[in-house]
């Protein structure tokens, strides 16, 4: 019976690691496996621009850092994320001589035959008999831990006040620009929310985040609109308490920038807000759409109106299909 699963990204790369690892998590939950091994990669130049393709994967390629974190025995499964790690998962393929099972979360960018099972947003073109679809990016959010974090985190920020808004800040990527000038704009409409009276007799609290893509400059514009506000940040130093916020919250802003965190912010099944940034991508664009359309987002306009929501999460009905597609609920049935 499988037992070892690896949950690998590259390095640095929250978002990739956040899906690698949810998956893992959601299989590992399930029953049947280890608890997830976590693991970050890098590769030495040039091989970081290797055509994706079984021929080009070699462990040698990989830094020495990285390369004495992955070492046999090889897991019985291989959970990836990022273009990196999908060259890796082909270099462990081969080492373990195809006993690892490979599953690649979002579009390699290669033939979905080099890998056991592709997990793609149904935004990603990439289709094949070994292709499942999920509606969003994979994450760790769960009602659980929503839960548990809000509940530890509650006598720390008992001071804000009710509704609470949830703001997650991304940063600058090849669509988006998320720069001072933007920011300043954006803390102005955070301050009409904070000032104005709600239902409570009191202005909207926020529970701001930032990412590690948000720029010094614009953090320092943050901190300071928020600083005489019933607000608090999170800028990176100390413990994340961006779970603990979720759960918090009444409510959920984010900039639209990033897959991953908007469809963490739906999984928490409460009202998101989007705000958009200067830049355009179709395949962005049709998974806006696809969500606004469900009802689950709503383009931020400086107003916060709050609604019964749906919960988009796809992590236990994902970690099914794996089962079933790879045929491993047979043999958990088989076990009981």
């Amino acid at each position: 019976m499988l037992k070892s699963i690896w949950a690998v990204s590259e390095r640095g790369a929250v978002g990739m690691q956040s899906q690698a690892l949810g998956l893992a998590e959601a299989l590992f939950q399930g029953g049947g496996f280890e608890a997830p091994k976590t693991i970050e990669v890098a590769f030495r130049w040039p091989y970081t621009w290797a055509p994706m393709r079984p021929a080009f994967a070699s462990l040698k390629a990989l830094t020495a850092d990285t390369a004495a974190n992955i070492s046999e025995p090889w897991p019985d499964v291989l959970v990836t994320c990022g273009r990196k790690s999908a060259l890796l998962a082909l270099a462990i393929k081969k080492a373990s001589g195809g006993r690892t099972v490979c599953i690649h979360v979002q579009d390699p960018k290669s033939d979905p035959r080099y890998w056991d099972l592709l997990v793609v947003p149904e935004h990603d073109r990439v289709r094949g008999p070994n292709v499942l679809t999920s509606r969003g990016a994979l994450h760790r959010v769960t009602r659980q831990k929503l839960s548990h974090s809000a509940e530890a985190l509650a006598p720390q920020y008992a001071h804000i006040p009710k509704p609470r808004l949830a703001v997650l800040i991304g940063g600058n990527n090849r669509y988006y620009t998320l720069d001072e000038a933007w920011m300043q704009e954006f803390v102005g409409q955070l301050r009409r929310l904070s000032e104005e009276t709600g239902p409570h007799g009191t202005g909207v609290g926020i529970l701001a985040t930032i990412s590690r893509r948000t720029g010094e400059a614009e953090t320092n514009i943050l901190r300071g609109g928020l600083a005489s506000l019933q607000a608090v940040l999170w800028d990176g130093q100390g413990p994340n308490p961006y779970f603990g916020f979720l759960g918090l919250a009444d409510a959920v802003l984010v900039t639209c920038d990033s897959v991953s965190m908007i469809s963490e912010a739906c999984a928490t099944g409460k009202p998101v807000y989007v705000a958009r940034l200067p830049g355009n991508s179709k395949r962005f664009d049709a998974f806006f759409e696809s969500l606004r359309k469900r009802g689950l987002i709503r383009w931020f306009d400086g107003r916060l109106v709050l609604w019964e929501n749906d919960r988009l999460d796809d992590m236990d009905h994902m970690a099914n299909q794996v089962r079933a597609a790879l045929g491993w609920d047979k043999a958990l049935d088989a076990q009981v």
